[in-house]
C-alpha cells in the first residue's frame, strides 16, 4: 500500500512518508513539526465511536463501530472512494531490538488488518447528518495477549490513502464494561456472562454460584459426565453416565475429581453398589 522501502517507516496521516532511524529525536524535530501543525489545523466531518463486548480470557471479541458525519456546514462531500478500515493491534509485546541490543516492549503492533482484502472493505455511503454502523467479530489467537488488544478504526481515501479520522479502543477498558448488565464490571464479576448482583460464591473458589458447575448446578448426584442443557445448566442423567461410572470403576475412564457426584449411596465409598443404584435411577426415569 505505502511502498515501504526501509525500516523503520512512518506513514504520517496516510500520505507523508518518513524512513530511517539511528539519530536522536531532536535531529528530526524540524521534519516532524510541520506535519504536526498541518495535521492539527485540519478539520474533519467525521466522528468514530467504538463499542462492543469482550470478556478477559474469552477468545472472541465482538465490536460495533459507529461513523457519524456531523458537519452540516460542509458544502462538498469527501472523496467518494472512502472506507472505514479496521485494524486489530496488540500493545506491549516484549521484543528484541537488534540496533539497541536490548529487550523492550513494542507498542501497538498490528495483528490483524480486518478490512485489508477488498471483499472485507467497509465503504462509506452516508451523507451529512447521517450515521453508518459497522459490526463484526474476530478471534484472538493463542499467541496474542487478549487484554492488550486494541481496535483501531480509521476513515481512509481508497485512492490517495489520506486518513480523515481515526479512533482507538482498548478491548479491555473501552468496550462493554459490564456484559451481563448486573452492575458489576467484567473485571470484578465472578460470573461476567451471567447476571449475579449478589456475587454469591458458596465454595469461595472465585467462580460465582450462578455459573459454577461445582455448586450442584450440572454436577448433581448421578451426573457423572457433567453434561447439562439450557442457560440454567439443567443436568442430564442417562445411559452415558452409567457407562462413565462403569469405566471409572474399571480404571479406564477419566479420574474422579471434586465436581463429580458419583458416590450415589453417599457412604464415602465408590463401588459397584453405586453403579447398581445409578442404573435403577436411569431405568426408572428418576435421573
Amino acid at each position: 500500500m505505502y511502498d515501504v522501502g526501509g525500516i523503520p517507516h512512518l506513514q504520517w496521516n496516510g500520505i507523508n512518508s518518513i524512513v530511517g532511524a539511528g539519530a536522536p529525536w531532536t535531529d528530526r524535530y524540524e521534519d516532524y513539526l510541520p506535519l504536526v501543525i498541518d495535521y492539527y489545523e485540519q478539520e474533519t466531518p467525521f466522528e468514530i465511536e467504538i463499542t462492543g463486548e469482550y470478556l478477559s480470557g474469552n477468545p472472541i471479541v465482538n465490536y460495533e463501530i459507529e461513523l457519524i458525519w456531523n458537519d452540516n456546514n460542509r458544502d462538498s462531500r469527501p472523496p467518494s472512494n472512502m472506507a472505514l478500515e479496521i485494524v486489530v493491534a496488540e500493545d506491549s509485546i516484549l521484543s528484541w531490538w537488534n540496533s539497541a541490543n536490548v529487550w523492550h516492549y513494542a507498542r501497538n503492533v498490528s495483528r490483524n488488518f480486518l478490512t485489508f482484502h477488498q471483499e472485507n472493505k467497509n465503504p462509506i455511503t452516508i451523507d451529512v447528518g447521517e450515521t453508518q454502523t459497522f459490526s463484526g467479530s474476530f478471534h484472538i489467537k493463542d499467541n496474542w495477549v487478549g487484554d492488550n488488544l486494541k481496535i483501531i478504526a480509521f476513515v481512509q481515501d481508497g485512492d490517495s490513502y489520506e486518513v480523515s479520522q481515526s479512533e482507538i479502543a482498548s478491548v479491555l477498558r473501552d468496550l462493554d464494561q459490564d456484559v451481563d448488565d448486573d452492575g458489576v464490571p467484567n473485571t470484578h464479576d465472578n460470573c461476567p456472562a451471567i447476571p449475579n448482583v449478589t456475587q454469591e460464591d458458596e465454595d469461595n473458589d472465585g467462580v460465582g454460584d450462578a455459573c459454577d458447575f461445582c455448586n450442584e448446578l450440572a454436577y448433581t448426584l448421578g451426573n457423572v459426565n457433567g453434561d447439562a442443557i439450557g442457560d440454567d445448566y439443567t443436568p442430564i442423567i442417562d445411559v452415558a453416565d452409567i457407562l462413565a461410572l462403569s469405566d471409572h470403576l474399571e480404571g479406564v475412564g477419566l479420574p474422579y475429581y471434586e465436581c463429580q457426584s458419583i458416590d450415589i449411596l453417599e457412604d464415602g465409598t465408590i463401588n459397584n453398589f453405586d453403579l447398581i443404584v445409578l442404573v435403577d435411577l436411569v431405568m426408572n426415569g428418576e435421573g
